[in-house]
């Protein structure tokens, strides 16, 4: 049987709403709306972690954070870590990272044979941190706020390398010879706010959605958005035209994006390949570009931890599926495809391929779960959505429950977890959580110990030590 080659591209912060294919009314992504009209595009995809490292760890391993251990940006994953580009490898594939992964630690490519390009956030590691020490406050505003506009940044730069190395790889001749899986890895529309000239001047100053919450909204945020915002310097009132530059700028970036996700797949066209390849796009989480007073990711708000999933490929139909998925579905979805047994391997994703072959939505769960455990918070938080309900649980605080009807209240402002009413879903929705921690406290015990441990090491083995 001919073996389907692989272009899966993965980008860094890309909300799904901030794309014309997700009915976003500004912004201009039409190589995305290309692949919609043949291909499948998951209206309700999301990232198991708001945060880079573990989010695309659960990506790569077909696990839950709180199963993979994957906790936060300063912890690597062990190389005997199974990974759906490794599998590929043990069964013949040429399974190639071009660009970002941002799997930190001696190993950073887990199952991929070589990195095209390069990783810039893989040379400088984060400090590492304890839950124990509490939150640190920002005593400036966010600086990429105050320094967004015209301009390029090294993850301009990068992005165009990554471009011209992938497009290298797909225009080898050799490329014929055997079944290849490419993963590129865009850093775009990841800040800092600085986009070239031609993709900025297409919304600003006017050509944008201003944040326009509720009067009084910002009062009730959770404890945890209250700490997001004075972690990072949030909590400031900056110039309204800073705003809109930074909205510009974003928007700006996610045309840059999607002019090179065209690129990749004309290239696929140009060398023979497209007919015979299997092509996803998807993203590690998003930003909350201003909404609840909030920038950056590490929320559960839909700005955050909904993103992209498009998949085009021979065999598999086109339209839309509204049933709520994860990117760790990924993983047993690529092997699926490459018709590689699932049986012998441990995963908590559930393979798409019937939905793309038939639109059969019926067998997928009716549920999607994200965790978080790292900077930002001091215990284990959690999302589960289901229909119309999401639920937010933070344990150890008080409230530590919020619930919000999506269908009734799509921009999550009103909280609905004090409505006697809704007790039945409340803990519904929370067993899905607790079923998949056990014991919330004992999980917080193991993270800080994880963290603690991390910590010790770091300052024995770290630059100037005798190791």
């Amino acid at each position: 049987m001919n073996k389907p080659n692989f272009l899966i591209i993965m980008s860094d912060e890309h909300s799904a709403q901030y794309s014309s294919v997700y009915g976003h009314p500004i912004i201009k992504t039409p190589n995305m709306d290309k692949i919609a009209k043949q291909g499948m595009t998951f209206t309700n995809n999301f990232c198991n972690s708001p945060l880079c490292v573990p989010s695309r760890a659960s990506f790569m391993t077909g696990q839950y954070v709180s199963n993979n251990e994957i906790w936060d940006n300063t912890k690597s994953m062990p190389s005997d870590k199974i990974t759906w580009p490794y599998i590929l490898r043990k069964n013949g594939y040429d399974a190639v990272l071009s660009g970002k992964m941002h799997l930190i630690g001696q190993d950073n490519l887990h199952g991929f044979e070589r990195n095209l390009s390069y990783d810039p956030h893989i040379d400088e590691p984060l400090p590492h941190y304890s839950w124990e020490e509490g939150i640190t406050k920002s005593t400036q505003p966010w600086n990429h706020i105050e320094e967004a506009g015209v301009g390029t940044s090294p993850m301009i730069e990068a992005d165009n390398k990554i471009e011209k190395e992938s497009l290298s790889f797909l225009s080898d001749k050799n490329r014929h010879d055997n079944p290849f899986a490419l993963c590129v890895g865009f850093i775009a529309p990841h800040f800092p706010f600085k986009v070239p000239e031609k993709y900025f001047n297409q919304y600003f100053p006017d050509n944008i959605v201003m944040p326009d919450p509720p009067k009084g909204h910002l009062s009730q945020l959770s404890n945890h958005s209250n700490r997001l915002r004075e972690m990072f310097g949030l909590d400031h009132e900056w110039d309204e035209i800073q705003i809109r530059k930074s909205i510009a700028a974003y928007y700006g970036l996610c045309t840059f994006l999607d002019e090179k996700i065209g690129n990749l797949i004309n290239a696929l066209k140009n060398n023979n390949l497209f007919d015979n390849t299997i092509i996803i796009y998807t993203s590690d989480h998003g930003d909350m570009l201003g909404e609840h007073g909030l920038w950056r990711k590490m929320s559960f708000y839909d700005q955050s931890v909904r993103v992209p999933l498009q998949i085009l490929g021979p065999k598999f139909i086109m339209g839309k599926i509204d049933k709520p998925v994860s990117n760790l579905d990924l993983f047993p979805t690529i092997l699926d495809a490459a018709n590689i047994d699932l049986d012998q391997y441990e995963y908590d994703g559930q393979s798409l391929i019937r939905a793309l072959k038939n639109k059969d939505e019926d067998y997928l769960n009716d549920y999607v779960i994200s965790e978080y455990f790292a900077h930002g918070t001091e215990n284990p938080i959690g999302m589960v959505q289901k229909n119309d309900w999401k639920l937010i649980y933070e344990h150890g605080q008080i409230p530590k429950i919020e619930l919000f009807n999506i269908k009734n209240d799509p921009n999550e402002y009103y909280n609905l977890s004090e409505n006697p009413q809704n007790k039945k879903i409340i803990k519904e929705l929370s067993d899905k959580l607790i079923n998949l921690w056990g014991d919330p406290e004992k999980l917080r015990k193991k993270i800080i110990y994880d963290q603690n441990s991390r910590k010790i090491i770091r300052k024995l083995t770290g630059p100037g030590t005798l190791f």
